[in-house]
């Protein structure tokens, strides 16, 4: 007996916060025999969000994304689920890792992300907080993000275009090599 190709699916939900709720979405794939790969998941302002990547049969999956509505009532959560295109990957790429810090303001990630995409950077996964200073208050803007850089970019020429913001919008910024992913 062969086993069927794993498939996947990407779920993502939002709601309001309260105690179980990754419990109660976990026992809901294992009960359909399906398994969280990757995960991301935070609250914001008291709304608890995530996204997954989930694997199973294709049957499975099935089940899954037309059988959320017990799952809304019992969490209070409205889900989204999508199954992914087939990832396309660019001849060469290096792996970089792109920090910024500054006081926070608008048009930050716009700056930032207007410039890789020029370049043809795709932003793998991306992370900002605003918190605030200890001394001060003042409120502090912070963004990690992990990039696929096309081999056909300089570095050099990447590396002064963000600098050229940093200068023009005050933003502290680090870029580096990642050893191969």
């Amino acid at each position: 007996m062969t086993t069927p190709p794993k498939e996947h699916l990407v779920i993502t939900a939002v709601g309001p916060d309260r105690v179980g709720l990754v419990e109660k979405i976990a026992q809901f794939l294992v009960k359909e025999g399906c398994n969280i790969e990757d995960s991301k998941m935070a609250v914001f302002c008291g709304e608890f969000t995530i996204i997954l990547l989930v694997s199973g049969s294709g049957e499975a999956l099935d089940r899954v994304s037309t059988s959320f509505e017990e799952l809304t009532k019992q969490t209070g959560l409205a889900f989204f689920c999508k199954r992914p295109a087939p990832k396309t990957y660019p001849e060469a790429a290096l792996p970089c890792k792109l920090l910024a810090s500054c006081l926070d303001h608008p048009g930050v990630v716009h700056q930032l992300s207007s410039a890789l995409s020029a370049l043809g950077v795709n932003i793998e996964s991306m992370e900002t907080k605003t918190h605030e200073a200890p001394m001060s208050g003042a409120p502090i803007f912070q963004m990690e993000a992990f990039l696929s850089v096309p081999s056909t970019v300089n570095l050099h020429s990447l590396r002064h275009e963000l600098d050229e913001i940093g200068r023009r919008e005050n933003i502290d910024i680090e870029f580096s090599l990642l050893p191969g992913r």
